[in-house]
C-alpha cells in the first residue's frame, strides 16, 4: 500500500504493561511478527515490579519500531490514555499484554479499514483457557454471518476495545477517553460506535483473548478501595455523560436504557461467582436503582428462571435486569419436590454447574423464590430429558452437570424417563409444584416458555438434521406431553411458544459446540420479543 508521506505511520499499536513477565514476550512476538510492518508499538510500562519493566526495554533496543513510556502505576486506563496521547499513528490498535494477535491482525484490520474509510473495524476473537488451552469462538457483530444494525451492534456487540482498530482522530476529535473505572470498555464503546461514520468487520478471529489468568484484571478486579457493591457503576455514569455531551442522549435513549440493563447483566453474571453473597445482592439493588433513576418508567419486574441453559439466553435479550443468582438450571420437577434427606456435596470443575447441582440438592429453590418475590416465574423443561436418580430418600436429576461432578452420594437408583414410574412420579410432582409455587408467592405470574430440543443445526442459509434425530424427536414427544399437562392444570398461566421462532435451530458455530438443546441467538431474540409481549399483554 502506498501512503501519502514517508513519515506517516499507518497504525499504532499500544499495550499497557502491569506485571506481566510471564506472558510480554509471547505477546511482543506476534506482534513484531505481524504481515503488515509499517507501524510502531508503544509499550507503556505502568509502574511494573516483577521484570516486565526490563522486558519492554529489551524490546525497544531489538527492534526500532518499538518505545517505551514509563509512569507509575495508575491502572489500564490512564496508561492506554497515555499511548494514545503519543501515539503517531492515523489508525491505533490497543492491545492486552497477556494476549496475542494472529500474524494477519494489522494486515486485515488496515486493508479493510483504507479501503472502506472506516472509522472502526473489529475482528472476531478466540478466547484462550489458561488452564486447559482450550478456545472458544466470540463472534464480535452479528449472527451466523447476519450483520448487526447500529443499534444492535451498540447492544449485542462483543463489548472490548483490544479486537478494534479506531482511527485515532475518533478519539481526538471528539475527546474520547478511558475513565479509570472498572470495565472501562464499557463506558466507550457503544460512544465510539455512535460517533463513528463507519463501521466494519472483518469475520476472522484474530485477536487470542486469555482467560483465567491468575492476576489478571478480570479474574481479581482492582480493589483501590473500590465499593464492591458499586462495581461498574460508574462506567455507565461515564457512557451516559458522553451520550448528553455530545447531544446523542435523546436520540438514544430508549437504546441506552437497553444498552445499560444489558450490559449490567453482563456484569452480574460475572460476579455471581466471585462475590460474597451480601455484596452480590447489593450490587444488583444498586443495579436496579440506577437504572431507576437515570430512565424512569423502565420495566423493573423481578423474574425467576427454572428450565435450560438456554432460557438464561432468551431471557436475558429481555428488556429487564438479569439476575443469575435467581437462575435454577440443571434440575427437575420431581427433585425439586422430592429433596433428597442428606446433605452431599458435590463437586465440579465448572464452577457455574457445581453451583446449580448444590442448588438442587439443597432445595434453594424455595428460599430464593421468597426472597426475590418475583413478578414473574419463566419455567421450561428441557431438563426434563434426564433420567432420575432415587437416594437417600429423594431423587436428583441426571443431568449433564451431576453426570460431570464428582458426588458423596451413593446407592443410585436409576429411573428412566418415558417409563411409568417416572411418567407418575412426574405428573404427581407437577401439581404439587404448582401449589407450591402459589402458596409461596401468591403474586407470582407463571410463564411457560414451549421450548424443545432443536431437531436441526446450521445457519440462515441452510441446515442439516442432528444425526440422532430419531432420538431429539422421541424426547421431544415427551417434552410435549409434559407442557399439555402443566397447561392443562396451571390456571392464568402465560405461554410463550418458542418453537414458533423461523430461527428455530442450532446455530452450528455454536461457542460451545452444536448440541440440540441450544438455539442460535436470532431465535434467542425472537422468542425473547414473544415473552416480552405475553407480559406486556398481561400487565395491559
Amino acid at each position: 500500500m502506498n501512503y501519502q508521506r514517508k513519515e506517516e505511520i499507518p497504525i499504532s499499536v499500544i499495550i499497557p504493561v502491569y506485571n506481566v513477565a510471564d506472558w510480554l514476550d509471547a505477546c511482543m512476538e506476534s506482534v513484531v511478527n505481524q504481515t503488515f510492518t509499517e507501524f510502531e508499538v508503544i509499550l507503556v510500562d505502568d509502574g511494573s515490579d516483577d521484570g516486565s519493566q526490563y522486558k519492554c526495554r529489551q524490546w525497544a533496543k531489538n527492534d526500532s519500531r518499538v518505545r517505551v513510556i514509563t509512569k507509575e502505576n495508575e491502572g489500564p486506563s490512564k496508561a492506554r490514555n497515555r499511548g494514545l496521547s503519543e501515539a503517531k499513528g492515523k489508525y491505533v490498535v490497543f492491545i492486552d499484554a497477556d494476549d496475542w494477535v494472529d500474524a494477519r491482525y494489522l494486515e486485515l484490520l488496515y486493508r479493510r479499514a483504507v479501503e472502506t474509510e472506516a472509522d472502526i473495524v473489529e475482528c472476531n476473537v478466540f478466547r484462550v483457557n489458561n488452564e486447559t488451552g482450550k478456545k472458544n469462538l466470540r463472534i464480535s457483530s452479528g449472527v451466523m454471518g447476519v450483520d448487526d444494525t447500529l443499534e444492535e451492534h451498540m447492544k449485542y456487540g462483543y463489548t472490548a476495545i483490544w479486537k478494534c482498530m479506531f482511527r485515532k482522530e475518533l478519539f481526538t476529535k471528539h475527546g474520547v477517553i478511558f475513565p479509570d473505572c472498572h470495565s472501562e470498555a464499557r463506558a466507550v464503546y457503544a460512544l465510539l460506535l455512535a460517533l463513528g461514520s463507519r463501521i466494519e468487520n472483518v469475520q476472522e478471529p484474530l485477536y487470542y483473548y486469555r482467560i483465567f489468568r491468575q492476576g489478571s484484571l478480570t479474574s481479581k478486579p482492582r480493589s483501590g478501595g473500590e465499593d464492591q457493591s458499586m462495581t461498574g457503576i460508574q462506567a455507565f455514569e461515564h457512557l451516559l455523560l458522553g451520550f448528553r455531551q455530545y447531544g446523542l442522549f435523546t436520540k438514544y435513549e430508549k437504546l441506552l436504557q437497553e444498552i445499560v440493563t444489558y450490559k449490567m447483566s453482563d456484569l452480574l453474571a460475572a460476579f455471581f461467582m466471585r462475590r460474597k453473597a451480601n455484596d452480590y445482592r447489593r450490587l444488583v439493588e444498586n443495579y436496579r436503582l440506577f437504572i431507576s433513576q437515570e430512565f424512569p418508567g423502565a420495566p423493573a419486574y423481578r423474574y425467576i428462571t427454572w428450565g435450560g441453559y438456554n432460557l438464561n439466553r432468551i431471557l436475558c435479550n429481555m428488556n429487564l435486569l438479569h439476575d443469575p443468582y435467581c437462575r435454577f438450571n440443571f434440575s427437575s420437577i420431581i427433585s425439586l419436590m422430592h429433596p433428597v434427606q442428606a446433605e452431599p456435596v458435590c463437586r465440579h470443575k465448572n464452577r457455574y454447574r457445581e453451583i446449580m447441582v448444590n442448588r438442587e440438592i439443597t432445595g434453594m429453590f424455595w428460599q430464593v423464590i421468597e426472597e426475590a418475590a418475583p413478578d414473574f416465574l419463566f419455567v421450561d423443561f428441557l431438563e426434563e430429558r434426564f433420567d432420575i436418580l432415587a437416594c437417600a430418600g429423594g431423587y436428583l436429576t441426571k443431568s449433564d452437570a451431576f453426570d460431570g461432578a464428582e458426588c458423596s452420594i451413593e446407592e443410585l437408583r436409576v429411573i428412566a424417563r418415558g417409563t411409568k414410574e417416572c411418567e407418575s412420579l412426574w405428573q404427581e410432582s407437577c401439581l404439587a409444584f404448582i401449589r407450591q409455587v402459589k402458596a409461596c408467592c401468591p403474586s407470582v405470574r407463571l410463564v411457560l416458555v414451549e421450548n424443545y430440543l432443536s431437531e436441526r443445526k446450521g445457519d440462515i442459509h441452510g441446515q442439516e438434521p442432528y444425526e440422532n434425530l430419531g432420538e431429539i424427536r422421541s424426547t421431544n414427544k415427551l417434552l410435549q406431553s409434559y407442557y399439555g399437562f402443566f397447561r392443562k392444570n396451571c390456571h392464568d398461566l402465560l405461554v410463550v411458544k418458542a418453537w414458533k421462532s423461523k430461527y428455530y435451530f442450532t446455530d452450528c458455530k455454536y461457542e460451545h459446540g452444536a448440541i440440540p438443546s441450544h438455539l442460535n441467538e436470532i431465535a434467542n431474540r425472537e422468542i425473547a420479543g414473544m415473552a416480552e409481549r405475553e407480559i406486556g399483554i398481561w400487565k395491559a
